[in-house]
């Protein structure tokens, strides 16, 4: 069929076909992009697990701290808790309280924590208290404690793990032929 005088029809097939590629090239890129990411946490979870730490945790520790609600991990976690009571794997709490065998971390304690476990994962350093007060000077104060603390021992523990993984690798073979 022939366009007519006026008729857009095949300009705006070109141009629905020009964003079909547009967006198909902003998917195919996002693909790849999860791909790779999806490899690299394949590969750091490997070497996580010759280290001894298991998927699961690791799985259990980034939902806990990216969790909106803290809370619910914690109604999870009491959840869990009973559910192995019950089944007789682990002695039960007394009074069905969770918390009941430890105190609670409340106040400072539980601001300090906070801050030194941003300040060991690199997050950013805002205390989300307000400034000036004692809550963000702890928090800061531990912050930058756990910041200091990964930055100084990270070198050293993986120079060592480096070291003890050279030593079980099978020597080189340097015998020329």
């Amino acid at each position: 069929m022939m366009a007519l005088a006026g008729d857009n029809s095949s300009k705006a097939e070109n141009d629905f076909r020009l964003l079909v590629a547009y967006y198909h090239r902003k998917d195919l890129a996002s693909h790849f992009e999860a791909k790779r990411i999806a490899g690299d946490k394949k590969a750091n979870r490997k070497n996580a697990n010759a280290h001894g730490i298991s998927s699961a945790k690791l799985d259990h520790y980034l939902k806990s701290v990216i969790a909106d609600d803290k809370q619910k991990v914690v109604d999870k976690l009491y959840s869990e808790r009973q559910n192995l009571e019950w089944m007789g794997l682990i002695p039960k709490t007394t009074g069905g309280d969770l918390l009941s065998q430890g105190e609670r971390v409340t106040g400072e304690p539980l601001i300090r924590a906070s801050g030194f476990q941003a300040g060991l994962l690199g997050n950013d350093r805002v205390s989300g208290h307000m400034a000036g007060t004692d809550e963000d000077h702890w928090w800061l104060t531990s912050y930058d404690e756990g910041r200091k603390e990964y930055e100084t021992k990270i070198p050293d523990l993986l120079a060592r793990i480096e070291a003890n993984e050279d030593k079980e690798a099978p020597p080189a073979d340097d015998d020329e032929d």
